[in-house]
């Protein structure tokens, strides 16, 4: 009996805890949001908090990553200044992709600072409605899907006055909600981090963790600030068509993805290379480079989450020259062909193995079936793409 009523009362302490009522058909309290931010508390403690919210940040940042490369990859090539280098900058596509890239390193090097396990996952469980963007889509550029990033990178505050480029009595909200379908349900990513500064000023206050607040809080601010400004002046320059580079072409992304004069190339929504799915690529060959992009993507995060736990500068490199490499190529060749690379989701996960050496053994052999599966293929791979990186990579890893 003691036994039994010991096991009641501490499951009635964890009801408790988090804001279940004792008795039946009583549903969850109603959660808090955070100080100077829109998105919903889960936690009270600040430790659990923010590990949460640097959990989604990292999952928010691979998405708009990986969203913005599949657009980058679809436009053509008389728009390759829109696409630009791999350098850090908001003036390109590519640049704003390496700054993602940053912030995805700068929230999973804090989530490995306070004893956490990096995330290079996407969109996992559960789907936080007031914290994402908006719904995952991989699509080519469109007056929807620049609307969409317009909108999610800015600041609430000061998106709120601007005006169209097009009308001046117009404001660029309303603009974006018309484009929209009538209503905006995207979330502003600034807000995450709005939540993430606070909940680490809540830890500082706590006082037991040995961590350089300081230069956290001016790091996490940086983020905010370069998708709040840079980011946002960049797409809205796109969405309106004021960019140099298109607002010569009328109507731009009103012109049918069959017209030349279209920026990107006509590749499907949300392709996959799994075999036996609605949305899988058909032809065979097609199907196969895709497939090889994704093991090339997937060997790229592998090496990454491996890096991320270590602060190992030679793994990122070697994940750089993956990216920059043979996932380039194919990626870039086959929108020429009316697909694209799916970067499909890996069930394995990115830290599968109990240790650091078995995940090195699963880097490893996933490289090595990614060398073994382009050598199938090579009657199939574009003219620049580099089959000898693979021996170099194994070599090193």
């Amino acid at each position: 009996m003691r036994d039994r009523n010991f096991t009641r009362r501490a499951l009635l302490r964890s009801m408790a805890m988090f804001g279940v009522a004792a008795g039946p058909g009583r549903a969850l309290a109603a959660r808090k949001t955070h100080r100077f931010s829109t998105v919903k508390r889960s936690f009270d403690d600040p430790y659990l908090e923010l590990v949460r919210l640097l959990k989604e940040g990292s999952e928010i940042e691979h998405d708009l990553m990986v969203q913005y490369l599949y657009s980058a990859y679809a436009l053509k090539p008389e728009y390759a200044e829109i696409v630009g280098g791999p350098a850090p900058n908001s003036t390109s596509l590519m640049g704003v992709i390496i700054e993602e890239m940053q912030h995805l390193r700068g929230v999973n090097r804090l989530l490995v600072e306070l004893g956490a396990s990096p995330v290079l996952t996407r969109q996992d469980f559960p789907y936080e409605t007031d914290l994402y963007p908006f719904p995952f889509e991989l699509a080519p550029l469109s007056s929807v899907s620049l609307a969409k990033y317009t909108y999610c990178e800015a600041d609430p505050v000061r998106l709120g006055r601007v005006r169209s480029i097009e009308s001046n009595s117009v404001y660029l909200t309303d603009k974006l909600k018309d484009t929209l379908g009538g209503e905006i349900t995207a979330n502003h990513v600034g807000k995450l981090y709005d939540a993430v500064i606070t909940t680490l000023a809540e830890l500082k206050e706590v006082g037991d963790l040995n961590l350089d607040f300081n230069a956290w809080f001016q790091e996490i601010g940086d983020v905010k600030a370069e998708g709040e400004f840079g980011h946002f002046k960049f797409f809205h320059s796109l969405y309106e068509a004021s960019h140099p580079l298109i607002e010569n072409t009328p109507d731009i992304w009103s012109l049918p993805a069959s017209d030349a004069r279209y920026p990107s190339y006509d590749v499907p929504v949300n392709p996959t290379a799994y075999d036996g799915r609605p949305t899988s690529i058909e032809d065979t060959d097609l199907r196969a480079l895709a497939w090889l992009g994704n093991m090339n993507y997937w060997s790229m995060l592998l090496m990454l989450d491996s890096a991320y736990r270590s602060s190992s500068a030679p793994e990122v490199a070697l994940a750089q020259a993956i990216m920059m490499g043979p996932l380039n190529s194919i990626a870039r060749y086959l929108p020429t062909r009316g697909s694209a690379v799916p970067f499909d989701p890996l069930s394995l996960g990115f830290n599968p193995g109990l240790n650091e050496a078995a995940n090195k053994r699963v880097t490893h052999l996933m490289l090595q079936e990614t060398r073994d599966f382009a050598r199938s293929i090579e009657h199939l791979l574009p003219a620049d793409f580099n089959i000898q990186i693979y021996d170099q990579l194994l070599n090193e890893v």
